[in-house]
């Protein structure tokens, strides 16, 4: 019975195979390979903004504008997180203590790694992100860099900024 089944498959395959019309087939063939991207890997660089003071007016997904006064540079961002209380590495071993509790005063934002790296459009900013290609190491004035609240417009008091 097996091989009926098998038998009828096999003729009905080689059918449809004759079938195929080769008349109008051509020897323009490129033996190239052929690629098409589905879905672009996706990379950000995070950046800790420590904060003066907690602030209960900032939101999780909120975007928040990276400004460099001088020249008017912005480099937009995500807040996705809270840092964490109690975070901090052992020097020594290495060993990381964590604890869940959220610390209002250290936001995490993120942003995308090609709107740093190929952004010709903030050349300063882009100098900051020690993990992007154009690094540079930079004093900078808090005065001048600043961090906005898009959503309300609003200047974060900060006193450290960990690109």
């Amino acid at each position: 019975m097996n091989e009926i089944k098998k038998s009828n498959y096999l003729e009905s395959l080689v059918e449809q195979i004759k079938e195929i019309n080769t008349e109008n087939l051509t020897d323009d063939v490129s033996e190239d390979p052929i690629s098409t991207v589905i879905d672009e890997q996706k990379i950000y660089f995070w950046v800790r903004l420590f904060l003066n003071e907690e602030n209960s007016d900032i939101k999780i997904g909120d975007d928040v504008i990276i400004k460099w006064k001088p020249s008017g540079e912005e480099l937009e961002s995500k807040f996705f997180a809270w840092g964490k209380k109690g975070f901090e590495k052992d020097l020594n071993e290495d060993i990381t203590n964590y604890n869940p509790e959220d610390d209002k005063k250290v936001l995490s934002l993120m942003i995308d790694e090609r709107s740093v790296n190929y952004n010709e459009d903030i050349p300063f900013i882009r100098t900051l992100f020690k993990t992007g290609r154009h690094y540079e190491y930079q004093l900078v004035k808090r005065n001048d860099l600043v961090f906005i609240n898009k959503r309300n417009g609003e200047e974060l008091e900060w006193f450290d900024c960990d690109f």
